[in-house]
């Protein structure tokens, strides 16, 4: 595949876009561009936001594009740009090629996704019935015994476990999957993650990181916070239900709800069709996180009919 591809730099920081090529001429590419980044400014995105969505429009518009009286087309649109296919791909280098897509969940509903950070908190939830669970392990005296006991002990009951950061080690014990923040992404070893079979899971908060995210073709892009969360420093503003609908649109990929989610808010989130809602703070901060837990799939069952 050729791609069209474009470099922006300020000087401290830089990336690439790249976007399949059309084979026509198009005329209105660099205006449109250039008024839709300024848009973006205007409606307070971030410089790097505000291009991938100029990208986008600009996408949008060859896609849609109409005959001219010459050889050319001009650009037509349709509103926001909400496609996929008008989704670029950012990264660091050129792009030569696009990367395969890592392995799916295996067409098992990602559901209620608790997040946790100690293996006896995930061998209290694992019974309940729930399908997917992150171990998400910051420091430990015992972290590669814990992370192969977590491996052994989540496939014992046929729930799926996703191993936050530390990747070597989920190669080693043959995890399920890996999930992965924008940071982590800077370190990883995507090729090894891939050719030893795990699912990865990306963690995005804008456009510029989901543009980042669908150059790696994950098994599935986490966003958020959807509300306040106090469970990590977020240097992001809640992004709400709305804009958990606008990605929806968007993403091809199984998206996952994260941040601030609890019972409360629990049913709003599930109007947006997310796959998974992922969930820290009200199971850890629960009194008691079995009934939580609990609680917290029966409101997805009884507003999706499964869990």
């Amino acid at each position: 595949m050729h791609f069209s591809q474009d470099y922006w730099t300020d000087g401290r920081t830089a990336f690439w876009l790249a976007s399949a090529c059309y084979p026509q001429t198009y005329r209105g590419t660099g205006c449109t561009l250039s008024s839709a980044i300024a848009v973006g400014l205007a409606q307070e995105y971030s410089l790097p936001d505000a291009i991938v969505l100029a990208k986008m429009t600009v996408n949008q518009g060859m896609r849609l594009a109409r005959e001219a009286a010459d050889p050319t087309k001009l650009l037509r649109y349709a509103g926001w740009p909400e496609a996929e296919a008008d989704l670029p791909m950012l990264g660091q280098c050129p792009f030569t090629y696009g990367a395969p897509r890592f392995s799916s969940c295996d067409n098992v509903p990602l559901g209620l996704y608790p997040i946790v950070d100690s293996l006896a908190r995930l061998e209290l939830l694992l019974p309940l019935g729930i399908k997917t669970i992150q171990l998400r392990i910051k420091h430990s005296t015992t972290l590669a015994r814990d992370i192969q006991q977590a491996i052994v002990t989540a496939r014992e009951h046929g729930v799926n476990l996703f191993i936050n950061d530390h990747w070597p080690l989920a190669i080693r014990y043959g995890a399920y999957g890996i999930h992965l923040g924008q940071f982590d992404l800077d370190h990883a070893d995507i090729a090894a993650i891939r050719d030893a079979g795990l699912r990865l899971g990306i963690s995005t908060h804008s456009y510029a990181e989901l543009a980042r995210a669908h150059a790696l073709k994950p098994s599935y892009i986490a966003y958020g916070p959807i509300f306040e969360t106090h469970s990590k420093s977020m240097p992001f503003a809640p992004q709400g239900v709305e804009q958990l609908k606008r990605w929806r649109k968007t993403i091809n990929y199984p998206l996952v709800a994260i941040g601030g989610i609890d019972q409360v808010r629990l049913p709003d989130v599930l109007t947006a069709q997310p796959d998974g809602i992922a969930v820290i703070s009200a199971i850890a901060n629960a009194k008691d996180p079995v009934t939580s837990t609990q609680a917290l799939l029966h409101i997805i069952s009884q507003n999706t009919g499964s869990r």
